[in-house]
């Protein structure tokens, strides 16, 4: 009596190993692949850093931006900028701040790893940068207010730290060089910023 009780608890202690095996051996799990091309837009803030002849006028001051990214597969992408940054006047005297707004747009590369979704890249960029300074006057004698658009380029490094499914951290560093009639204006820029993936 005693054998069959344990020839039958072994049946069916082994039954259910044979099907705990079965159900395990079924299962399949997907990874997703990112699809391109892949389209995002960060939020971005920082200092940017006056040099040169423009550093003997200005002080370092914020800059606040918008950056739309296209990337059109692992390692290529394009980026537009539009960023609007001020420069504290170290001129006394009442002489207000300067204001640039600058619009650019450049190709980006980046350098990826299979076992990592943080990236590191590289970018360049061309387009158009308006410096504004509003009128003022020093020693009684009238200044008048001053726009001027001119031709620049920039170029930087910089990284994407993946913080989620769509969400990533975005910093980078750039050389501002606009070209102005008596010369060129000169800025490094870093900035963070919050890159949301669409």
């Amino acid at each position: 009596m005693k054998t069959k009780k344990l020839t039958l608890l072994a049946m069916i202690v082994f039954a259910i190993l044979i099907s705990t095996g079965n159900v395990n051996s079924q299962t399949i799990y997907k990874t997703k692949k990112t699809a391109y091309p892949q389209f995002s837009v960060s939020g971005l803030g920082g200092v940017s850093f006056p040099v040169g002849k423009f550093g003997e006028n200005y002080k370092p001051g914020p800059t606040v931006g918008l950056d739309l990214s296209y990337k059109v597969n692992k390692e290529v992408g394009f980026f537009g900028k539009f960023g609007y940054s001020i420069f504290p006047s170290k001129i006394a005297g009442g002489v207000p701040d300067g204001k640039y707004l600058e619009y650019t747009v450049g190709p980006r590369y980046y350098f990826t790893s299979k076992n990592l979704k943080s990236s590191l890249f590289v970018e360049a960029g061309l387009g158009g940068y308006s410096f504004m300074q509003p009128a003022y006057s020093v020693n009684e004698v009238q200044v008048p207010e001053y726009q001027a658009t001119n031709f620049g380029l920039n170029a930087g490094l910089g990284g994407v730290l993946n913080l989620g499914r769509d969400v990533d951290l975005l910093f980078k560093a750039k050389y501002h060089n606009i070209l102005t009639p008596d010369g060129s204006t000169s800025f490094i820029e870093p900035v963070l910023g919050i890159d949301v993936r669409f």
